[in-house]
């Protein structure tokens, strides 16, 4: 069942990121930590404009679902990947884990979340003409900073509550920004000003704005319904298979049933050198009835040492009547 769950979260990142993709991303995968909620915000903002998936890491090692995510996202061609985080936050063993697996890893970390978003901004955003800025200093921003992001897809920059850190002016700089939407969150009154005295057209945000305010994009209406479509296809067909693979009893002549019935109260396989005990049937005789069965994907067979191991590949039931 994990596998099956596995599988869904996969193919529902890729339809997200058909659903969401705006501009090609130079990047496939995004890996972060979720408890660390300002690295978590940058990464969520990446994701969202470009529609690529985002990984969970723990600070140390890949857990087992993150490595399962990652094979399956390689399997379907992903290979650059970006990491949030200095080697603190997300250590060298991992990106060595995530290469292994077959990616290509950049690393985004400077000295202070003011740097590594800044540096974010003019890789991933080089031609931004509007920028997300937000205390850096304070969780309370970063979710109006998220929402403006997904509004606007423009880069969130990190500053501090009394100046604006000279890693972003350059940033800004360097992407060509001319609007700043400014999260009106324990900052002074100063950064405004000074924004506004660099030549910037500055939009302060509060809660009561029109872009922060919820609503319903008709872009998640069709993701959803796609997803909802894809998930109950893929349990369709499974079920659809597993009805396929149950066959009565009936169409088994009464000594493959015997047979059968020998290998399954077996636990379902067993070597083919001790069914002439347990059915009282010749070797030959054992030899014809699971060539037969074999022929008919009833049965599979393997070499195992001098003998065969046999397994049973189909579900049985009663079913007697005439």
């Amino acid at each position: 069942m994990e596998s099956w769950l596995t599988l869904v979260l996969i193919l529902l990142s890729i339809a997200g990121g058909i659903a969401y993709a705006i501009t090609a991303s130079e990047y496939d995968v995004i890996i972060v930590r979720s408890d660390l909620p300002f690295d978590w915000t940058l990464a969520q903002a990446y994701s969202n404009k470009f529609g690529i998936p985002i990984v969970d890491t723990r600070p140390d090692r890949l857990d087992e679902d993150a490595k399962k995510q990652l094979y399956g996202y390689r399997q379907f061609g992903f290979q650059r990947a970006i990491i949030i985080g200095g080697e603190k936050a997300v250590s060298l063993e991992i990106q060595s884990e995530i290469e292994g697996i077959g990616f290509v890893a950049h690393r985004f970390g400077e000295a202070d979340r003011h740097g590594t978003s800044a540096r974010l901004a003019i890789v991933l955003y080089p031609d931004s003409k509007g920028a997300v800025l937000v205390n850096g200093e304070d969780y309370g921003g970063l979710l109006a900073a998220r929402k403006a992001s997904a509004e606007t897809g423009n880069p969130i920059l990190f500053i501090k509550r009394e100046e604006v850190p000279g890693s972003v002016l350059d940033a800004l700089r360097k992407i060509g920004t001319k609007k700043i939407l400014l999260i009106n969150y324990e900052l002074s009154e100063n950064v405004k000003k000074f924004l506004i005295s660099e030549g910037y057209e500055v939009e302060m945000l509060s809660a009561s704005s029109d872009i922060l305010k919820p609503k319903l994009d008709v872009k998640y209406v069709y993701l959803i319904f796609g997803a909802l479509l894809g998930v109950l296809s893929i349990l369709g067909l499974h079920r659809f298979r597993k009805y396929k693979e149950k066959v009565p009893y009936t169409l088994l002549t009464a000594d493959e049933e015997k047979v059968v019935k020998v290998i399954i109260d077996n636990g379902g396989e067993m070597t083919q050198d001790l069914l002439p005990e347990k059915t009282d049937f010749s070797r030959p005789k054992i030899s014809r009835i699971i060539a037969d069965l074999v022929g008919r994907d009833i049965i599979s067979k393997e070499q195992y040492g001098r003998t065969q191991k046999l397994k049973i590949k189909k579900e049985f039931y009663e079913d007697r009547k005439k």
